[in-house]
């Protein structure tokens, strides 16, 4: 047994060339990265583009997508900008539409808020002959599956009631809303400016209505200084 071969045990590598290896590597998965988000961009800005341009046209209930015109806009205390009818739609924050006739049926805004996991973003129709809210549609919801996702809030009709006028009326002063949207426990609704929360799902209701009431209290002051130019479509 003594003239049996011993084993070979071959030299551990260097630490400095692990070091080395695990950079390469760590370079190389961050280069794919980079080119994947690159090359991936474009094509989720075109679907999103797409995505809000019907969304636009659902949130004006008596909008009709082959008869109504939409326009883009930048609305900022600076004043209104109109934008290109396709280029602009990425920069705008307003989307009025209009009729076959060029008159304004409502105006399309958009509201964001922390929900459960993530941000909730919405897109609603705002009239303001009755200055209440017409129509709501979810853009982005990644709140729990079967309570707070995108299809269970828009497949909720009792929830989406809520959206069906409500009061985002301007004070005498026009600076700000007479009474802040505000989400409310379910079955405890009694003002035209509340949103009735879905039962189990309160963080992503309490989400959509501080978002609507974000964006109405910033947008809606700004709106009135500038309606008389949205009214027509020049």
């Amino acid at each position: 047994m003594s003239g049996e071969a011993k084993p070979q045990i071959l030299p551990m590598p260097s630490s400095l060339s692990m070091i080395r290896t695990l950079g390469l590597i760590a370079m190389i998965s961050g280069l794919l990265v980079v080119l994947v988000a690159r090359y991936t961009e474009p094509i989720i800005k075109e679907k999103e583009r797409l995505a809000l341009e019907q969304a636009v046209f659902q949130v004006i209930p008596e909008a009709d997508k082959a008869m109504s015109t939409r326009v883009s806009f930048a609305l900022s205390e600076d004043g209104l900008v109109r934008l290109d009818q396709e280029t602009g739609i990425n920069e705008a924050n307003l989307y009025a539409v209009y009729d076959e006739s060029g008159i304004l049926m409502g105006i399309a805004l958009q509201g964001a808020a922390q929900g459960y996991q993530d941000v909730v973003r919405t897109l609603y129709g705002y009239d303001p002959k009755c200055e209440c809210i017409v129509g709501l549609v979810i853009m982005k919801s990644t709140d729990t599956p079967g309570m707070g996702d995108k299809n269970t809030v828009e497949g909720n009709k009792q929830f989406m009631a809520n959206f069906d006028g409500l009061s985002v009326q301007l004070a005498a002063d026009n600076n700000q809303l007479a009474h802040a949207v505000a989400t409310v426990k379910h079955g405890t609704k009694t003002g035209i400016w509340q949103v009735d929360a879905i039962s189990g799902a309160t963080i992503t209701s309490r989400a959509i209505g501080r978002g609507l009431n974000q964006s109405a209290q910033k947008m809606l002051p700004l709106i009135a200084r500038h309606l008389d130019v949205l009214k027509v479509n020049n």
